[in-house]
């Protein structure tokens, strides 16, 4: 707009004159003033004349344009013509014109503003764009990890000489089209891994594929893969990574033998595999695999678990006051998860040391269909070979002479098919152990001999489901049979044969934000076949009378509900408030059991998080405590109410400190009476009663370096005190694997070059000893009995022992293999075990523990 004109409504009054109407009429009033111009709002393309568009011929046609209060347009006069075809078109787009109403005074108001309407010629519209001719691919790939074959996806495929890139998908695959043949330079990167540089040659009409190995960065011998940090609700749940349950010294490689170094558990004497939770018996925690019981977790001789480590997928080790959902136990629980198979192609593992050999095989069942996933593992021991002459060559000159033959196998099978949201899996799953001892006599010790066999062999089927209500279910029902025998010397033998059946079914929900609930069944019955053979002492002169055999049928069930909230008021606050109830059917008949728990965490800080938790626990007592006619068929339930407190202290972000004090009261536990009941009429002695009372107290630290890129250790220390009622004295007196002081180190450091080394020590106190002052003659038997002093008033020697591992890995294509030494007892401490005697009761010598014991084993992952 080149200027605004104001054009007056009101005329002026005509002369100079005053008017006697109006005294003020002579006095001059101010000019109008524009407070605010107009402004377009609406444009109008004016049709542009056609042969002048055609000659791409330009024009201006200005105009006065009256624009009333409104913003209308309601008069155009032309100023400056181009000409009356121009002149006719822009005329009419210029009255269609809009604008904001002018303002004069402050008032909307009529004005008059000059406008120049331009007309340019637009460019004629471009070609329509053909659709350019996709080049064919000729250059493609597979991107893996060296070594295991797995796939890398996000990695970047880079040309630099022609500036091309790709991206592999989750299968590793990429593609690029267009590439110039020749030879050109790829680059291949991902942040996990070392930069990969090769030189490829693309040919003119054909498809070059490469498939690239990549190193993962600071190679070792394992590696971790967090999914997600699970939710703590436990007052002590101890967890590790699968590297530092794969390469702690000592422990062979065996992730479930890392349990053995973690605080509240005691060591095992010999080569006994027993799990001793906070002076607990070994009947007094519960080993579980997916949730269904199993007798044992160690083979004999203190060997591996019976479990080969790619099956595991989770390890949980309650050491006590654990939550509503695990039961039939005073101490603790261990329940080891399986992993279901997911391979993408055939994978295996081979594994051999100096103790057993084993194997692992997972695979598809279909590469195009779904078919489900398997795998299949399988160990066998020859440890009844070597360690004969191991002893035998530490055996001092004068000493007994002792064989010792334990062996053991064990195999797992899974198959599992997801369907949609369902998910089957078929789990089978057995271990078996031997042990034969003999010893020579000498004039220390007394001849002596034991043939002892475990097994159980277990079939298990599982059924997961979410469901559109954002409840979880599952049911997984289980058969299988538990036999074990014994033979002592040429004349005790015994066995004990279990039928067992189990089943398990969980629902949980989050019922809302802060609020989540899981309510279950656990129902298990053993069908027990108890049979003990005794020898029978001949009179004088006469032929030795045949054995007495004893043969009863026990049978035990137990039918448990349960249900576990975990609600959080605030974000720092955790309560979480259980209840189960369990019903034992015993020989004696139903035995109920009402048991509450409560755990609660509160974080006080980001470093700092105190817990407590609180509990009742029941077990039935062992089935040959309540055979009938070698034990007593009326005992009712064990008890143990047990409290936990603690901090969690996070020093930095890779260094915890877990410091947490217990106090467990056991009432009701069996012990033997030689007291007599009336049963049928008849005085028969009761064997065992329910008068036995003890109590565990301590504290547990633990100091743990999480695991980071080179190192991960920790120290465990339990201070603990575990004692039990002796009726004859009054008196509470040590229980029989009580340690006092509990001592672990552990750590590992990764070199370069695949080199790991770790080492571990422990130290712990000496068990309870009923010291022995002499023997006695027995005229009957015709032989020496011990004279035995104050039940618990000795202790063992004190046991300390250092054990160092080294690991090298190589790395190659489709393979990896890596070789290791473990050495156990660096040093040879003597670590006696107990105390030999010879036939009198006179002379005594110790037990020597294991020996310096170096394993050397290789394993092969393709």
């Amino acid at each position: 707009m080149a200027g605004v004109l104001l054009a007056v409504s009101a005329g002026a009054y005509e002369g100079t004159g005053v008017s006697r109407e109006n005294p003020d009429a002579g006095v001059p009033q101010p000019a109008p003033q524009l407070t605010k111009a107009p402004e377009l709002l609406e444009f109008v393309e004016a049709t542009y004349p056609p042969e002048a568009l055609a000659r791409g011929e330009g024009a201006e046609v200005a105009f006065f344009i009256d624009i009333d209060e409104n913003g209308q347009v309601t008069q155009a006069e032309v100023t400056r013509s181009a000409g009356p075809e121009f002149d006719a078109a822009a005329r009419e787009a210029v009255l269609r014109l809009r604008f904001s109403p002018a303002e004069v005074d402050g008032k909307p108001a009529p004005v008059r503003i000059e406008y120049v309407y331009h007309f340019v010629p637009k460019p004629p519209p471009p070609p329509e764009p053909t659709a350019p001719v996709e080049q064919p691919v000729n250059f493609k790939g597979r991107i893996v990890e060296r070594g295991t074959r797995d796939p890398i996806p996000n990695a970047t495929v880079y040309l630099p000489e022609q500036g091309l890139t790709a991206e592999t998908d989750v299968e590793g695959r990429f593609e690029l089209r267009g590439v110039t043949p020749g030879k050109l330079k790829v680059e291949i990167s991902e942040p996990k891994h070392r930069k990969f540089l090769t030189t490829e040659e693309v040919r003119e009409g054909e498809v070059t594929e490469l498939t690239a190995y990549l190193w993962k960065k600071l190679e070792s011998g394992f590696e971790t893969v967090v999914t997600g940090a699970r939710e703590k609700k436990e007052v002590a749940r101890r967890t590790l990574q699968k590297q530092e349950l794969q390469s702690v010294p000592g422990t062979f490689g065996d992730p479930l033998r890392v349990l053995q170094n973690m605080p509240g558990m005691a060591r095992a004497p010999y080569i006994s595999g027993a799990l001793l939770v906070r002076g607990a018996q070994p009947q007094d925690t519960q080993v579980m695999i997916d949730g269904v019981p199993i007798p044992l977790l160690y083979h004999f001789a203190g060997g591996p678990s019976v479990i080969n480590a790619s099956f595991i997928d989770r390890i949980d080790f309650f050491p006590g006051a654990y939550g509503a959902k695990y039961g039939r136990a005073l101490a603790g629980i261990v329940d080891v998860g399986t992993r279901p198979p997911e391979p993408k192609r055939l994978h295996g593992l081979v594994d051999i040391d100096l103790l057993d050999s084993g194997f692992y095989l997972e695979a598809p069942l279909s590469s195009e269909k779904n078919y489900g996933s398997v795998a299949v593992a399988a160990r066998r021991s020859y440890i009844d070979v070597l360690l004969p002459p191991i002893l035998e060559a530490f055996r001092e000159p004068g000493q007994a002479s002792t064989v010792a033959s334990p062996y053991y196998w064990d195999y797992q099978a899974r198959y599992d098919l997801k369907l949609g949201k369902d998910r089957f899996e078929v789990v089978a799953f057995g271990s078996s152990d031997r042990l034969e001892v003999s010893q020579s006599g000498s004039e220390e010790t007394q001849p002596f001999s034991l043939d002892t066999s475990q097994a159980f062999h277990r079939f298990r089927l599982g059924w997961s489901r979410p469901t559109e209500s954002g409840w979880k279910l599952s049911l997984s029902p289980t058969v299988g049979v538990t036999p074990f025998n014994f033979r002592i010397g040429d004349q005790f033998k015994g066995s004990i044969t279990s039928r067992d059946v189990n089943l398990r079914g969980a629902a949980e929900k989050e019922l809302a934000k802060g609020l989540s609930f899981e309510t279950g069944v656990d129902l298990n019955a053993s069908f027990y076949d108890v049979r003990f053979e005794f020898p029978q002492v001949a009179k004088p002169g006469e032929e030795p009378p045949p054995p007495v055999v004893i043969q009863e049928d026990v049978n035990v069930s137990t039918y448990a509900a349960y249900a576990e909230a975990v609600w959080s008021p605030v974000e720092a606050l955790k309560i979480v408030p259980g209840l189960r109830f369990e019903a034992y059917h015993l020989p004696g008949g139903w035995r109920p059991s009402l048991e509450p728990r409560i755990a609660t965490r509160y974080a006080v800080n980001d470093r700092l998080t105190a817990k407590a938790a609180f509990g009742i626990f029941r077990q039935a007592p062992q089935p040959s405590e309540m055979a009938p006619r070698f034990g007593n068929p009326d005992l009712g339930l064990l008890r143990s109410r047990q409290t936990a407190g603690g901090i969690e202290w996070k020093f930095t972000q890779a260094l915890l400190l877990d410091l947490q004090g217990f106090y467990n009261w056991r009432d009701r536990l069996v012990v033997f009476t030689q007291d007599f009941v009336e049963r049928d009429g008849k005085q028969e002695p009761e064997l065992y009663d329910h008068d036995g009372k003890g109590r565990a107290y301590g504290v547990e630290v633990l100091l743990k370096h999480e695991l980071t890129e080179r190192f991960y250790g920790w120290v465990a220390y339990t201070l603990s005190r575990s004692v039990q009622l002796d009726e004859d004295t009054g008196t509470y007196v040590p229980v029989e694997f009580d340690q006092s002081h509990i001592l672990t180190l552990v750590g590992s450091y990764k070199l370069d070059s695949g080199w790991e080394v770790g080492m571990r020590f422990r130290l712990t106190t000496g068990r309870p000893e009923t010291p022995i002052t002499g023997g006695t003659f027995n005229a009957d038997t015709g032989r020496y009995f011990p004279d035995e002093g104050r039940p618990g008033s000795a202790r063992g020697a004190t046991f300390h022992q250092l054990d160092l591992r080294a690991e090298k890995q190589w790395t190659f294509e489709r393979w990896r293999l890596s070789a290791y030494l473990d050495v156990q007892n660096i040093y040879n401490a003597s670590n006696p075990e107990g105390t030999l005697w010879d036939y009198r009761y006179r002379e005594s010598a110790p037990l020597r523990g294991l020996p310096l014991l170096p394993t050397f084993g290789v394993k092969g992952e393709f």
